[in-house]
């Protein structure tokens, strides 16, 4: 655990430079920058690149930040989290994922773009940077797992998120702190393994839309899968059971899709 990542000195004044927004920002600048790259090369225009990404982009920090506050209420009621924070706090990226789509979606009618072939380009650096943004969660200590016995279970520092838990819980005390599941390594393991895969599946061609509804089916799994190693905040007012009801929607969502698009294309072969 590394919350503070570096200190940067301007004449008298300290910046303290923190792994959570550090490695978020990183990851929001590698998708912007690697998508409008692979865009560009695959024959797409700058004017609709930029319409499309920057849209997109915009939406899915709305979407990450109201989903969060609709999960998290009490947090912002009490005072604890900020609608209008500026922050690099309070996020949830299903929720940045979704608006982002919706509004890719619409904005695709407007731009003349396959959104379907747009995401397939797209998705992977998305992926990646899914990835990247979990490695600031790591270093802050927040996102963090069950107490466990297993041999990768992760310990983390005296009054980290997870000792602090521990301690509110019974589990533990101000001496001792219980080896945790490391959730956030698990998801940016998972997500890079699923941009790989898509990156194959677009190289294979099988149809446009496959390599985004594929990571739609296999992110929406390992999150349901995750969500039972996962300590959730107390904070967080849905059950497990509605938690696991979203994602198995979405799973659901994206495979009639993939299988409505891969009957549609084996028709038309025929």
């Amino acid at each position: 655990m590394h919350p503070e990542l570096f200190v940067l000195h301007f004449a008298d004044r300290e910046i303290i430079i923190m792994s959570y927004s550090f490695f978020y920002a990183l990851a929001i600048v590698f998708v912007i920058v690697g998508g409008y790259w692979a865009l560009l090369k695959n024959g797409n225009t700058h004017k609709k690149i930029v319409c499309m990404i920057g849209s997109m982009g915009l939406a899915g920090l709305i979407g990450a930040r109201l989903l969060h506050f609709v999960f998290n209420l009490s947090a912002y009621r009490d005072g604890q989290l900020y609608l209008f924070d500026l922050h690099m706090r309070g996020f949830t990226i299903v929720g940045g994922l979704l608006f982002a789509i919706i509004v890719g979606w619409f904005m695709s009618k407007k731009c003349n773009v396959n959104v379907w072939k747009f995401g397939d380009i797209l998705v992977p650096f998305v992926a990646f940077g899914i990835a990247i943004a979990r490695v600031g969660c790591f270093l802050n200590g927040c996102c963090f797992g069950h107490t466990t016995t297993l041999p990768w279970g992760i310990k983390f520092p005296i009054l980290s998120f997870a000792h602090q838990y521990q301690i509110s819980h019974g589990l533990s005390n101000f001496f001792m702190v219980l080896r945790v599941h490391p959730t956030q390594l698990y998801e940016m393991l998972y997500a890079i393994i699923g941009g790989v895969i898509v990156i194959i599946i677009n190289r294979k061609k099988i149809f446009d839309g496959a390599g985004i509804l594929f990571f739609g089916m296999w992110f929406s799994l390992f999150r349901l899968f995750n969500s039972f190693f996962r300590q959730m905040p107390d904070t967080l007012k849905i059950t497990q059971l509605q938690y696991g009801v979203i994602y198995v929607g979405i799973f659901l969502f994206c495979f009639f899709i993939f299988l409505y698009l891969y009957r549609k294309i084996k028709n038309s072969v025929i």
